[in-house]
C-alpha cells in the first residue's frame, strides 16, 4: 500500500557555528513513503545485454563544484606518511575471484560498483543493474535493471548495496533524478533473491554520490547536494515494512567543503554486531589545507545523537590533526592519472574520503578506518590510511597513519578498507600507470605489526587488459565489505577487460589462512613429456605445502591408468608455503608403442583440509614424436621463466589452430589473468607477468575454443 510523502516543516533558527556551541538541532525532519513490497528479485526480468558499447550512456556528474582550477596547498606532492619500510610477510592468496558485471550488462559509464556479502550470498550492483551470486560466484539472480528491481521506475544510477548483519537483511539503493529522491529496498527475509520493502525519500535537492552506512539506531546517509547533506533514516521502521519512516537532515557545523570536487563526508559503518551503549553516529570528512579557510590538514568528526520523534542533535566537530597531505590532483573533469598508449587520463575522484569508513568495537577500544588519495608528486597517488581509536563513546585520536605506495611510478587510488574481528586490516584499491593498465590490487597488515605499515606484499586481484580512451570517468567508487564470519574481506572495483570495456571484479581474501594442514602434488618432474619410455620408468613428483603448519611423514600415492601401484611415505619436512620433490621407489612400465598412459600422484595427509588440490595427473604417449608432430595436447606446451615471475608460454605445433588464448588459474580454480598467444612459424608464443601473484602452484590452460591443453607451474 502506498503512502503519501509528508514533509514536517521545522521552524528552527540556527545559531551560527562557533566553538562555544557544541550541539545543533536538525535542519529538517520529514518522512519517507512506503511503496509496498516488491516481487521476488529472482523472478524479475533479465536485461538484454548490448553488443555495441560505443554508445552506452554516461551517468552525468552532478558534483556542483565551485571551481575547476587546481588547488594549491601543502605538501604539494610530498607526503611525510609514505611507507618506506618493505613488507615482510608472505603474499596473500584470494579465496574467491570472479567477474561481477560487464559494460554489456550495465550499459553505462562509469559502473559505480557496490556489493555486500551475507552468510550465503553476495549482492552486487553497478550502473544500472543488480546481480546476486552465491559465495562461490554462481549467479542466482539477475542481471536485472535497478529500475525494474526498485519499483519499476527508471534506472538512474549510483547504486549502493549493504548487508545489515544485526538484522540479517540486505539494503539496495539508487537515486531518482526526476524527483530528487532516493529509492531504497530492504529485503523482507535473509534471502536477497526474494522480496523487498520499498521506500521513496524525496529530498530538497538532488542527492548525488549518496553513501550509506549501517548503524545500530539508523541507516546514515551522506550526499553531494546543496542544503543539508547528512541524514539519518529510521532503520527499525524500514526493516519491518512500516509506514512513514522518519528521515532527519543535518548540516555539518564548521565544515569547509572542497570547492573543486564532490562533497564526500562519510558515515561510520558498523562491522560485526557489538557496540558501546548509547554510541552516537559518526560522520567523517577530510579538511585539506589547499582549500581556503583550512590552515592545516586534519579530519573532522561529528557525533549525531538520534531520537526519532524527539530531539536529535549533531555535535560541533572534533578536530583530528593528521600528517600533511595533498588530496587534490588535476582540475575537475580533466582526469587525474596517465594510462598507457593514450592521452586520456582517468579520474581518481580526488579530494574525497573513500567509501567506506568502517568501525569495529573491541573489548578495550573501538577502531575506525579512513582512507583517501594522497598526492606523491608527478600526478601519482598513494592511499593515505588512518586508524582512529577511542574508548566507549569518548573522543577519537589517531592510533596509526600511513600512506601505502611502492616507488614504481604507479598510482594507487580509490581504496576501500576494513578490519577483521582480530584487528587485522585489509585494503583493496585500483592501480594505473604510464605502463600499467587500470587494475585492482590489495594488501594488508596484522594487528601488532609495526604501526603505519602495510606488511603483506601487494598482490593482484586482476590485471587490466585495456584502457579507457573515450572519457575520463572511472569508478566512481569501490567497496570493501565484511563477511559475517568476522574474518573474510570482500572487495569489488572496476577494471578494463579490453579498451573501453569495463568489468567489475568480486574478490574475497583473509589475512590469516583457513588451513593448517594442506599439502598436494602438482607436477611430474619425471618421466618427461617426450618418449620413448622404458618398462621401468622412475616417477618423481613435486609436492607443495599450502597450509600454515610444517608437514612430514605423510603418504604419497601413485596410480597408473586408474589403478594404485604404490603408496610410499614422504619422510622429509615440508615447511609452509614451500615445495619439495618425491621420488617413488616403484617404477612404472610405459613402453607400449602407440599406447597412452595416465599417471596420477596424490598426497594422503591425515586431516588434510582441502583435498581438491591433493593430486596431479598427466598423460604419457608411448611413442617417439618430433616437435612438429605435436597436436593440441600438453606435450607441446612449454612454460619456462625468462625473468622474475615472468614466464614464456610456447605451444609447439605445425598445425594452424586459429586463435589460441591462455588463462592462468590458482589451485582453487580462480582466474588470475588471461590473454592471447601470438602465431609463430613453429607454433604459438607469448609472455605472462605473474609478479603480482603470490608464490605457489598455478595452472596455465590453453584453448582455441574447441581443444584444450594445460600445465601446472610453480611460481616463486
Amino acid at each position: 500500500m502506498k503512502k503519501l510523502f509528508t514533509l514536517l516543516a521545522l521552524s528552527v533558527v540556527l545559531v551560527p557555528f562557533s566553538n562555544a556551541q557544541t550541539e545543533f538541532p536538525p535542519i529538517s525532519i520529514s518522512q519517507g513513503t512506503y511503496l509496498g513490497e516488491t516481487g521476488p528479485l529472482r523472478d524479475a526480468p533479465i536485461i538484454e545485454e548490448v553488443t555495441d558499447i560505443k554508445n552506452v550512456r554516461i551517468i552525468e556528474q552532478n558534483f556542483r563544484v565551485q571551481g575547476r582550477a587546481s588547488l594549491d596547498g601543502s605538501p604539494n606532492g610530498f607526503d611525510p606518511a609514505v611507507q618506506t619500510e618493505p613488507t615482510f610477510r608472505e603474499p596473500l592468496n584470494l579465496l574467491q575471484n570472479f567477474v561481477g558485471a560487464t559494460i554489456n550488462e550495465g550499459q553505462a559509464i562509469p559502473p559505480d560498483p557496490s556489493g555486500a556479502v551475507g552468510p550465503n550470498h553476495y549482492v552486487h550492483a553497478v550502473n544500472v543493474v543488480v546481480k546476486i551470486f552465491d559465495k562461490t560466484g554462481t549467479l542466482l539472480a539477475g542481471p536485472t535493471s535497478l529500475g525494474a528491481f526498485l519499483g519499476g521506475g527508471p534506472s538512474n544510477g549510483d547504486p549502493i548495496v549493504m548487508y545489515d548483519q544485526m538484522a540479517d537483511r540486505y539494503f539496495v539503493s539508487q537515486f531518482r533524478i526526476s524527483t530528487d529522491a532516493l529509492i531504497i529496498g530492504v529485503s523482507t527475509t535473509p534471502d536477497p533473491t526474494g522480496t523487498y520493502h520499498l521506500y521513496n525519500f524525496p529530498l530538497d535537492s538532488f542527492p548525488d554520490y549518496p553513501h550509506y552506512s549501517v548503524w545500530p539506531d539508523a541507516y546514515f546517509l551522506t550526499a553531494n547536494k546543496s542544503g543539508q547533506a547528512t541524514y539519518a533514516l529510521e532503520r527499525d521502521v524500514m526493516l519491518v515494512g512500516g509506514a512513514n519512516p522518519e528521515i532527519v537532515g543535518f548540516n555539518l557545523p564548521g565544515v569547509i567543503a572542497n570547492p573543486a570536487t564532490v562533497f564526500s563526508p562519510e558515515p561510520a559503518n558498523l562491522l560485526g554486531t557489538t557496540f558501546p551503549a548509547n554510541v552516537p553516529g559518526y560522520i567523517v570528512y577530510l579538511q585539506d589545507d589547499a582549500c581556503g579557510g583550512v590552515s592545516e590538514d586534519h579530519l573532522k568528526i561529528w557525533e549525531i545523537n538520534l531520537d526519532f520523534g524527539g530531539a536529535s542533535t549533531i555535535s560541533a566537530p572534533d578536530i583530528i590533526p593528521t600528517q600533511d597531505f595533498d588530496s587534490f590532483f588535476r582540475p575537475f573533469g580533466s582526469g587525474d592519472f596517465v594510462q598507457p598508449n593514450t592521452s586520456q587520463r582517468i579520474d581518481g575522484i580526488s579530494g574525497v574520503v573513500s567509501y567506506m569508513v568502517n568501525y569495529r568495537s573491541f573489548p578495550t577500544h573501538n577502531s575506525m578506518l579512513v582512507n583517501f588519495n594522497s598526492d606523491l608528486g608527478a600526478f601519482t597517488s598513494g592511499v593515505r590510511w588512518i586508524e582512529l581509536r577511542n574508548t566507549g563513546v569518548g573522543s577519537w585520536s589517531i592510533f596509526q597513519e600511513g600512506t601505502w605506495t611502492i616507488p614504481d611510478g604507479v598510482s594507487r587510488f580509490m581504496g576501500s578498507m576494513a578490519m577483521d574481528e582480530d584487528g587485522n586490516i585489509g585494503l583493496a584499491y585500483n592501480v594505473v600507470g604510464p605502463n600499467l593498465n587500470p587494475g585492482i590490487r590489495y594488501t594488508g597488515r596484522l594487528d601488532g605489526d609495526p604501526l603505519g605499515m602495510m606488511t603483506f606484499p601487494e598482490s593482484s586481484i586482476i590485471e587490466g587488459g585495456g584502457v579507457q580512451t573515450n572519457t575520463n570517468r572511472f569508478g566512481d567508487y569501490a567497496q570493501v565489505t565484511f563477511d559475517p564470519d568476522g574474518r573474510t574481506f570482500w572487495s569489488t572495483a572496476e577494471y578494463f577487460a579490453t579498451n573501453n570495456s569495463w568489468r567489475t571484479r568480486i574478490a574475497a581474501f583473509r589475512l590469516t589462512s583457513d588451513f593448517s594442514n594442506d599439502v598436494g602434488a602438482y607436477n611430474f618432474v619425471s618421466p618427461g613429456l617426450v618418449g620413448p619410455y622404458t618398462s621401468a620408468e622412475t616417477v618423481e613428483v613435486s609436492l607443495y605445502n599450502y597450509g600454515n603448519s610444517a608437514q612430514s611423514n605423510f603418504d604419497v600415492e601413485l596410480s597408473l591408468d586408474g589403478s594404485v601401484v604404490a603408496t610410499e611415505t614422504y619422510t622429509g619436512t615440508l615447511a609452509p608455503n614451500s615445495s619439495d620433490t618425491f621420488t617413488f621407489a616403484q617404477t612404472v612400465d610405459l613402453s607400449g608403442a602407440g599406447q597412452t598412459y595416465v599417471l596420477e600422484a596424490r598426497t594422503d595427509l591425515s586431516g588434510d583440509e582441502l583435498p581438491s588440490n591433493d593430486s596431479v595427473s598427466q598423460e604419457f604417449e608411448g611413442d617417439v614424436l618430433s616437435t612438429n608432430d605435436f597436436g593440441f595436447d600438453e606435450r607441446g606446451l612449454l612454460v619456462y621463466p625468462v625473468g622474475d615471475k615472468v614466464y614464456e608460454i610456447f605451444f609447439s605445433t605445425s598445425q594452424d589452430f586459429d586463435d589460441i588464448s591462455y588463462t592462468v588459474y590458482d589451485v582453487l580454480g580462480r582466474e588470475v589473468t588471461t590473454g592471447d598467444l601470438l602465431k609463430q612459424t613453429n607454433g604459438y608464443k607469448t609472455q605472462v607477468n605473474l609478479s603480482q601473484a603470490a608464490n605457489g602452484v598455478y595452472l596455465i590452460s590453453l584453448t582455441n575454443g574447441t581443444y584444450k591443453a594445460s600445465k601446472k607451474i610453480l611460481v616463486k
